[in-house]
């Protein structure tokens, strides 16, 4: 097992999905009713379906669930009862991770986001055919599309993480180490940011100090958040592996 096999961590995705495939089923089959619902709602006045109302209503399920899926996947490590079986199965620790990796993020990714357009693709056409609701295509690959994708990005690893480290009350630990990461990151941020600019009183909210603040934001807003994704992302998939690591000595 000392190299990298694809075929293994697809198998081991496989492996993963048969042994949730009722729990996947129920929620996909919850998740569609819903979304049909809803979806029949946003029909009404316009009679049609726009990608600010698909991102609103897809968004609301789509963090979640694949939160929960990240944590279902690592139940079995946790079991006491199973736990020595995981742990020998024939599955190096790196593709553990990259197995769980791409089924949490990738395969999710791309099974719930067709879900979500086949649902509002049908609600569209059952419209068409029985209401005003003029036939046209669902816009599901919209900027807020992406960006939700992106925000679940990378939140992802840091779930994932947690789902490894913790033994009990995983979802809330990890909540709260997020919640505290994200306070200590703005906090952080603004005293650097301060200490730096200092001569310009860059937070009295006036003149040119809040305008030299309000163009730094978008000249490096982006800058930032891709140097954060490009660092953080590795950085929690790498600490999971060792947590990993850990677990099976």
């Amino acid at each position: 097992m000392e190299q990298f096999n694809i075929k293994r961590i697809g198998s081991f995705i496989y492996r993963d999905i048969i042994l949730l495939k009722g729990a996947i089923l129920t929620t996909l089959s919850v998740a569609s009713a819903i979304f049909f619902i809803v979806f029949l709602f946003s029909l009404r006045g316009d009679h049609q379906i726009s990608s600010g109302e698909f991102t609103s209503i897809f968004g609301k399920f789509y963090v979640g669930l694949g939160v929960l899926f990240i944590f279902s996947t690592f139940k079995e490590a946790h079991n006491q009862k199973s736990n020595h079986l995981y742990f020998s199965l024939p599955v190096s620790s790196y593709e553990r991770i990259a197995a769980a990796w791409l089924s949490t993020f990738v395969v999710y990714t791309l099974v719930f986001s067709f879900l979500g357009f086949l649902v509002g693709q049908i609600t569209i056409i059952l419209g068409s055919m029985f209401s005003e609701t003029n036939f046209h295509l669902l816009p599901i690959f919209s900027e807020s599309y992406w960006q939700l994708v992106k925000v679940y990005f990378v939140i992802q690893p840091v779930f994932l993480y947690g789902a490894i480290a913790f033994n009990k009350n995983r979802v809330g630990k990890t909540l709260l180490v997020v919640v505290l990461f994200v306070f200590g990151l703005v906090v952080l941020n603004m005293m650097l940011f301060g200490m730096l600019n200092y001569g310009y009183d860059v937070f009295s909210g006036e003149g040119l100090a809040s305008e030299a603040f309000d163009k730094t934001g978008q000249d490096f807003s982006g800058m930032g958040k891709g140097f954060f994704m490009g660092i953080f992302v590795p950085l929690m998939l790498l600490a999971s592996y060792f947590k990993i690591v850990e677990k099976e000595v």
